[in-house]
């Protein structure tokens, strides 16, 4: 099965990426469980369990290091979801415009990639997906794959096949093509993937619809107010019955201004309703990033995307915070 990642870049991705990724349900008891091939466990420099420092880099070396600064070169923002003595989970995301990017590797102590996925959209301008996904590839690959490999997997691209696989010298490939997406997902043939951390908050679904409700809140699928003439601030979360919440999702849409103070008002509801270990540094990350640009990286084994559509007359800005899963 392709690597994925998730949580989503626009849109909720994951995913493709699909490369959360975090998947997220409006419905069910269950959610897709991350299924890596073998755990890997040791102490930490960033503990798997917790997810390490807030948006933070650790060590790496070799292949690892020329990717991270490449794509730190080309205006991604790299953070680990954990970086341990054992291996490392690190993500580099961008956003430019339309464009949203994403490319996401694990690698061993020594530095040697073990998965990859790369990503790429734009709804507005597909040559603009490809051109960074191009770029994107060979900031992970040049070194990672090798050159030939890279040119492999261009050509692939280029046949505009909406799905292929594509093996190579490093591994095996799964590519995705979907008119304004880019997608490339694969791990190094015999190396096996890190077990992620399995994250939730300690508050469950019906506590926190209560505690919306009580601030006048309605919620149906979701929880919303009525914000100004035409817009909304709207709280929506995923958990199986009964368990704690797993994912959840912060949004306003309406006038600009409206925007402004929905969105922040938005954040203190959710928060204020949710317990857990990890609420605190979630909290002030959002807030220190409230600048109306879009963001996206790990805290606390956390990934947290802030997406902002910014118009004169039209403002929307969702912010998810979900756990990362990882397929081989």
């Amino acid at each position: 099965m392709p690597l994925l990642i998730g949580g989503g870049i626009v849109g909720i991705v994951l995913i493709g990426l699909l490369v959360f990724l975090g998947i997220k349900a409006l419905g069910g008891d269950e959610e897709p469980e991350a299924n890596p091939t073998t755990s890997q466990s040791g102490e930490p420099t960033g503990n798997p369990s917790t997810g390490g420092d807030n948006g933070s880099l650790g060590n790496a070396t070799g292949q690892a290091k020329n990717a991270t600064e490449k794509l730190q070169g080309q205006g991604f923002q790299c953070s680990d979801l954990f970086n341990t003595g054992q291996g490392a989970h690190r993500g580099c995301f961008k956003y430019d415009g339309p464009t949203e990017a994403e490319a996401v590797f694990q690698f061993s102590p020594d530095g040697t990639i073990i998965g990859v996925l790369v990503k790429s959209e734009n709804e507005e301008n597909v040559n603009n997906a490809k051109v960074t996904f191009d770029a994107a590839l060979q900031a992970i690959g040049n070194d990672t794959f090798g050159g030939s490999e890279v040119k492999k997997i261009q050509d692939a691209v280029g046949t505009g096949q909406k799905s292929q696989k594509v093996g190579s010298t490093w591994g095996e490939f799964e590519l995705r093509n979907d008119g304004d997406q880019y997608q490339l997902s694969g791990g190094k043939s015999g190396s096996d993937s890190f077990e992620l951390p399995r994250k939730s908050f300690t508050t469950t679904e019906d506590q926190l619809i209560a505690a919306l409700k009580a601030k006048k809140y309605v919620c149906t699928s979701s929880c919303s107010k009525q914000v100004g003439k035409y817009g909304s601030q709207r709280i929506y979360s995923y958990a199986s019955k009964g368990e704690g919440i797993r994912s959840l999702e912060m949004s306003s849409s309406g006038d600009p201004e409206d925007v402004k103070q929905a969105l922040p008002a938005a954040v203190n509801d959710a928060f204020g309703a949710l317990k857990g270990d990890d609420v605190a540094a979630l909290k002030a990350f959002v807030q220190a990033h409230n600048d109306g640009k879009s963001y996206a990286s790990y805290v606390a084994g956390w990934r947290v995307e802030i997406i902002a559509n910014n118009e004169d007359s039209y403002s929307s800005s969702r912010i998810s915070i979900s756990y990362e899963t990882f397929y081989v």
